[in-house]
């Protein structure tokens, strides 16, 4: 069977994604599944051994007229290759046209979904009321769709020798050892109203530097990111973390994750990437909600504020102030850090026995 996955972004919700597509592949083992994809997120569906194929989807170039006879030639070229199933997981109207034009028999998506992408399906999937995480949301649309009965085994992102050895080289090049507890830290995000004050990560990494003085810390981020890294870095009194922010591509990041301990986080992409390598996160939730959209899996940890008007989805404080940043305690999100570090170095002990 000839399957193709229609989920072009963004970070978060392609791992959110992961655990439907690899519920195909367990139930399809022959199958060959194509993911389209936005450029940007390419490199992290590579990872993903469900997955046979990828087919790059140019978002900011094709997004323009002036490039229309592109559209047209990935449109043509999706439409040869002859699909049995198309399943859109985006729900968008870019994303339900692409499955109109690739020409599947079946194209499978939510019949609930925004901007009218529920007109270019042939089998529409209505969720249940009660189901919530994205995550969910996209195992059962597959479930339903393509009446598999299997239970869920995790995703995985498969390691890569090239990769895993520039992680550890740009740890070390940086002084960090890991051999000893690392901790991860991402203070960045694409909302404002989602990103923590950089003197809040700083009492935190002070906090946990003083309970566990081996503590190997690092600043993660994109190139954008690396200004409120080397203020979270200002910040720290004890803490001596080590700013990578801007300094590795996607594909390490997944293996710079995996040499750590623990995440914290505000809602961001790193957030859900932690969560789909099994790394415990700490995570900073305002704006958002976390039911929808938290950490996917067990271990980990959320903290979110006090503003009676949360979850308000707003890019833009609708008060002005921020008050969803307050009510998390400082103490509290280290002492969940504490916990979890020390929790591994027990496990690694054990191990040793």
């Amino acid at each position: 069977m000839n399957i193709l996955i229609v989920k072009p972004s963004s970070f978060g919700d392609i791992l959110h994604a992961f655990p439907a597509v690899e519920l195909i592949r367990q139930a399809m083992p022959e199958a060959h599944i194509t993911w389209v994809v936005n450029d940007t997120f390419a490199g992290i569906v590579e990872l993903f051994p469900a997955v046979d194929e990828i087919v790059v989807f140019r978002r900011k170039r094709l997004g323009q007229l002036r490039h229309c006879f592109g559209v047209l030639s990935f449109l043509s070229d999706l439409r040869q290759r002859r699909y049995d199933v198309v399943i859109d997981l985006q729900g968008l109207l870019r994303s339900g046209l692409i499955a109109w034009f690739s020409g599947g028999r079946r194209r499978v998506g939510f019949r609930r979904c925004r901007e009218g992408a529920h007109f270019f399906y042939s089998d529409r999937v209505l969720l249940p009321a009660n189901l919530q995480h994205a995550a969910d949301k996209n195992v059962f649309l597959v479930r339903s769709a393509m009446d598999i009965r299997l239970d869920l085994i995790p995703p995985i992102l498969a390691p890569q020798h090239d990769l895993v050895k520039a992680a550890r080289q740009a740890f070390g090049e940086h002084g960090l050892d890991t051999t000893k507890p690392v901790f991860a830290v991402a203070p960045g995000s694409r909302w404002g109203t989602k990103t923590w004050p950089p003197d809040f990560f700083g009492r935190v990494l002070d906090a946990v530097a003083r309970e566990v003085p081996d503590v190997q810390c690092w600043v993660l981020g994109s190139d954008d990111e690396r200004s409120i890294g080397e203020q979270v870095v200002a910040a720290c009194a004890v803490a001596k973390p080590e700013n990578l922010a801007g300094e590795t591509d996607l594909q390490t990041l997944v293996e710079l994750l995996r040499l750590s301990t623990v995440l914290l986080t505000n809602d961001s992409g790193p957030m859900h990437l932690a969560a789909a390598l099994g790394i415990p996160a700490a995570a900073l939730f305002g704006p958002t909600d976390p039911q929808l959209t938290g950490p996917y899996g067990e271990g980990h940890e959320v903290f979110t504020g006090s503003c009676e008007l949360a979850p308000c989805f707003s890019r833009e404080c609708p008060l002005g102030s921020r008050e969803c940043h307050t009510g998390v305690d400082s103490e509290a999100v280290a002492a969940a850090v504490i916990g979890r570090l020390k929790e591994s170095a027990l496990e690694e002990d054990d191990d040793g026995t």
